[in-house]
C-alpha cells in the first residue's frame, strides 16, 4: 500500500468531528480487501478480552509471509469523540507491507460506559497482544500504539499511564504489563486540567459534549474526573517515545493541547517531536480556499513509518 492510503484510511475511518457526536456515529469505512498481489493478511473480530460484560475485539492485519525473527506490532486506537467509531477497518494496515503486526482494537464507548473504561479496555488489548506474543510472532518489548482524535487522547493515555495501576481494569491477562514502547497521536487532547475550553462544542457556560459524554459529569462538578482523564497528570521520565501530529488550524481539538503534552514530555526528560501540520485542520487537511496543508499526506505517513521503524524495528 502507498503512504497517502494510510492518511485516507485514518481520516476516512476515525476523525470524527465533535460537532457531530451528539448524531449517531457513520459507519466506518472499510480499507480496501487485499488482492491476490497483496501479501497483507487480515484477520477479522479476534477477541481479545472483555470491557465490563462486553468481549472486545481486534482486527488483525500481518504479512502474509512469516517472519524469521519476531516483528514489532502496532495497535490502532480509532476515534470519533469517545462516543462512535469502530475497530472495523484498520488505517495501521499499511506497515503489515513492512513487516509489522498491526491490530485495530475495540474499546466501550461513552455511550455505555463512562472513563475510565476506556483506557481500561486499551491497556487490556496491550497485555492480550503481550501474553500472545509466541502465537503471532510478534516482539513482546516493540510495541507501539497509534491513534487519532480521541484515540490520540488515549493512546498519550497508555504512553503516560503505563505504571498507574488502578487504570488495569479486569478484562483478562491480568499482571502482563501495559507498557507500550512508542506512542504516535494525532491530534489528541491530553490536557483537561481547566475542562475543555477550546475542544468544539465548549462555551463559556457548558464544555465540549465530547469529554463531556466520557467523563459523565460537567467539569464543576467532578473536576476530579477530567483530571484524572489528563495525560499531562501522569508524564514521568520512563514514558515512552513520542511522536504528536496536529494541525495549527484544527478547530476541534486546539493545537495548543499537543504543545502542552509536548512541554511536559520535554520537561520530564521524554523523547518527543511535534509534528506541526501548517494550515491543517482536524483531518490535517487546509479548509476549502485555503492554501495547501504542509507537510502533506505522502510526508505525514513518512514521518509516522520512520519513527516506528526508529523506536521499534530495531
Amino acid at each position: 500500500m502507498k503512504t497517502k492510503l494510510i492518511l485516507a484510511l485514518i481520516f476516512s475511518i476515525s476523525l470524527a468531528s465533535q460537532a457531530d457526536e451528539k448524531k449517531p456515529a457513520p459507519p466506518a469505512s472499510a480499507p480496501p480487501k487485499p488482492n491476490q498481489n497483496s501479501n497483507i493478511e487480515i484477520i477479522h473480530d479476534v477477541e481479545i478480552g472483555k470491557g465490563g460484560d462486553s468481549i472486545l475485539h481486534a482486527e488483525i492485519a500481518r504479512p502474509k509471509t512469516p517472519s524469521e525473527k519476531p516483528m514489532p506490532a502496532v495497535i490502532w486506537i480509532h476515534g470519533g469523540g469517545w462516543s462512535g467509531g469502530s475497530h472495523k477497518g484498520n488505517p495501521a494496515a499499511a506497515l503489515a507491507s513492512k513487516g509489522y503486526f498491526t491490530a485495530s482494537i475495540e474499546y466501550r464507548l461513552s455511550g455505555g460506559a463512562k472513563w475510565p473504561a476506556q483506557i481500561e479496555d486499551c491497556k487490556l488489548a496491550v497485555r492480550w497482544l503481550r501474553a500472545n506474543a509466541a502465537k503471532y510472532n510478534i516482539n513482546p518489548d516493540r510495541i507501539g500504539v497509534w491513534g487519532s482524535s480521541a484515540g490520540g487522547h488515549l493512546v498519550a493515555c497508555l504512553g503516560t499511564m503505563g505504571g498507574e495501576a488502578q487504570f488495569e481494569g479486569h478484562g483478562g491477562y491480568e499482571g502482563v504489563s501495559s507498557r507500550v514502547q512508542a506512542v504516535c497521536d494525532f491530534c489528541g487532547p491530553a490536557d483537561f486540567n481547566e475542562g475543555s475550553s477550546g475542544i468544539q462544542g465548549a462555551t463559556s457556560e457548558r464544555d465540549a459534549p465530547g469529554p463531556l459524554g466520557l467523563f459523565g459529569a460537567p467539569f464543576k462538578v467532578k473536576p476530579e474526573a477530567w483530571k484524572q482523564g489528563s495525560p499531562v497528570n501522569y508524564v514521568k521520565a520512563d514514558a515512552p517515545p513520542f511522536l504528536i501530529v496536529h494541525g495549527d488550524a484544527d478547530k476541534t481539538v486546539p493545537h495548543a493541547q499537543s504543545e502542552h503534552l509536548k512541554a511536559a514530555l520535554k520537561k520530564a526528560g521524554v523523547s518527543v517531536e511535534l509534528l506541526t501540520v501548517k494550515g491543517g485542520g482536524h483531518n490535517m487537511s487546509a479548509a476549502p480556499g485555503e492554501p495547501t496543508a504542509e507537510p502533506n499526506a505522502k510526508s505525514i505517513a513518512e514521518t509516522v513509518a520512520i519513527f516506528f521503524d526508529k523506536h521499534l524495528n530495531k
